[in-house]
């Protein structure tokens, strides 16, 4: 077992030395260990949010319970972990599993969106060979519910024909809040049914059951990852400037606005991946991106952004944690939590807003250019009917110490392309882009200091096999419900809807390379 540390570079290490020393004397990491919501106010939304700093001693049960579920699987045929669920639960599992990927012929297989390329890869696997994992801890949101039921529909009818005895339920396991109507039906049915947490929003609860389980299930040493987060748990604890949570909590602060790289490929697989996450569901931290904008290239002043490397790094870095993964994941959390006291964000806010079953109405587009509909809010100025004309409106309307956010709801795999998309547009647009796989991330949480460019599109019309046009309209009304909600936040939003994927493509790319930077240089619109 080893404990987690932190390695501050330059002047950084001054500033967040101070910083920690006013979290020390506040008590904020006693309090955070108390599970008290009194350090962050009313605004904070801690008071139902803290139980995830007891996890690696309150979690302790589930680790003979994932080792017997385990052990039962593998007699039975099912090593394969097929996993549902929302990012906010399914990113935690994937970190402790040591897997970033969703392929197939992975021990851990991740299904988080409705995307229908996403469920038909998950189809074309082994179903015979595999456990059906789903967390909702609401046990009542659509997506994942519809999800759940192609994929147990498809098992059961390849465990038919393989002529296995065991039905769907004996190869389910249901991770949902305690009285959900997941919980009341997938008891029924016979499934297992693990508790979720009630009081830990879903960023934190990965050291508590929908990490842990679907991650032991794959294999994880789930006890060595809370023997890890234990010992993290007690170096924590301490209210002195040199306890590292405090410390890395101060880098945050000292940091600012300034913009954040994650060197993904510096620490364990996947860690990168869900700290992106906790980062950006804490509100006010610094924008994370997932290079530094080359705008110097341009003749413009770069960000100065600061590099975060997660361990062992070959480049100069200004933060840099390392650790098992058990003991970063609470050293990240104590810190972020920390951090959001003085930088006002809400890292235990509600959950996203549920999705409806019921499409919105129909929104008629703006305008459509080719194979591409455009559909935007008053913002956007009369008369805009290319896409390129759109885009560059939507950067013209970015804060002055904003940036551009690019959330595309389509399919990592197959439309992979997409995310060089981000670095082209910085550069052309001289502002700071980030990019996102909705609905994993790519929203911006709730900074009121950005644009969002919300990109959509049809089915591809040759998925085999094919799980039905459910998915796309499910797709489509929750991309819908997230771009009112940031819509009603004051956020210029802007959807492209890709009717032909490739075409789609072909004429953003184009739009994305005739744009041009802002007058200023950097400055766009002023806030308020």
């Amino acid at each position: 077992m080893r404990a987690p540390a932190v390695t501050l570079a330059g002047e950084l290490a001054g500033d967040a030395r101070r910083i920690a020393g006013e979290l020390a004397g506040d008590v904020v990491a006693s309090r955070i260990a108390d599970a008290d919501p009194s350090a962050w106010g009313p605004a904070g939304g801690a008071a139902d949010g803290l139980g995830w700093s007891a996890l690696p001693r309150t979690s302790r049960p589930l680790v003979g319970q994932v080792e017997a579920l385990r052990e039962r699987f593998r007699v039975s045929g099912a090593p394969r972990v097929l996993l549902v669920g929302d990012a906010r639960l399914t990113l935690g599992a994937q970190a402790l599993a040591g897997s970033t990927g969703t392929g197939p012929g992975l021990p851990l297989t991740v299904v988080d969106s409705a995307d229908p390329g996403q469920v038909s890869d998950a189809l074309a696997g082994d179903l015979g060979a595999s456990v059906l994992v789903v967390a909702d801890r609401s046990g009542a949101d659509p997506r994942i519910e519809a999800v759940h039921r192609i994929l147990a529909d498809a098992m059961a009818l390849e465990l038919l024909d393989e002529g296995t005895d065991a039905g769907v339920a004996a190869r389910t396991v249901v991770i949902t809040e305690a009285g959900s109507p997941l919980d009341e039906r997938a008891r029924r049915e016979g499934s297992v049914v693990v508790t979720a947490e009630r009081d830990v929003p879903g960023p934190f609860s990965v050291l508590g059951s929908p990490g842990l389980v679907p991650a032991g299930l794959a294999g994880a040493d789930v006890g060595a990852v809370l023997a890890d987060a234990a010992v993290a748990a007690a170096l924590l604890l301490p209210d002195a400037p040199d306890n590292p949570a405090l410390e890395l909590a101060g880098a945050l602060v000292a940091h600012g606005d300034v913009p954040l790289v994650l060197d993904a490929a510096s620490g364990p697989p996947g860690l990168a991946a869900w700290l992106a996450q906790l980062l950006t569901a804490a509100g006010r931290l610094p924008l994370l991106a997932d290079e530094l904008d080359p705008v110097d290239e341009l003749g413009v002043a770069p960000p100065g952004g600061a590099r975060i490397a997660l361990g062992p790094s070959a480049e100069q870095v200004d933060i840099r944690t390392t650790g098992p993964v058990g003991g970063q994941v609470l050293l990240w959390q104590y810190a972020v939590a920390a951090a959001a006291r003085l930088l006002g964000g809400r890292p235990f806010a509600a959950e996203a807003p549920l999705i409806r079953r019921d499409p919105l109405p129909a929104e008629p587009p703006r305008a459509t250019d080719g194979l591409v509909e455009i559909r935007a809010g008053a913002w956007l100025p009369a008369g805009t009917d290319t896409v390129g004309a759109a885009l560059q409106a939507l950067v013209d309307a970015t804060p002055a110490r904003g940036h551009v956010a690019l959330s595309a709801w389509l399919d990592p795999a197959t439309d992979a392309s997409l995310a060089v998309l981000r670095g082209e547009l910085a550069r052309r647009a001289a502002t700071p882009a980030v990019f996102g796989w909705a609905p994993r991330d790519g929203t911006g949480g709730e900074r009121a200091d950005r644009v969002l460019c919300q990109l959509t599109a049809d089915a591809p019309d040759d998925l085999v096999p094919d799980p039905g046009p459910d998915l796309t309209r499910l797709q489509l009304t929750e991309a819908g419900t997230v771009a009112a909600d940031v819509a009603a936040r004051g956020v210029p939003v802007l959807r492209l809807h890709l009717v032909d994927r490739v075409a789609g493509l072909v004429t953003l790319a184009r739009a994305v390379q005739e744009l041009r930077a802002r007058p200023d240089g950097r400055a766009g619109r002023e806030d308020g």
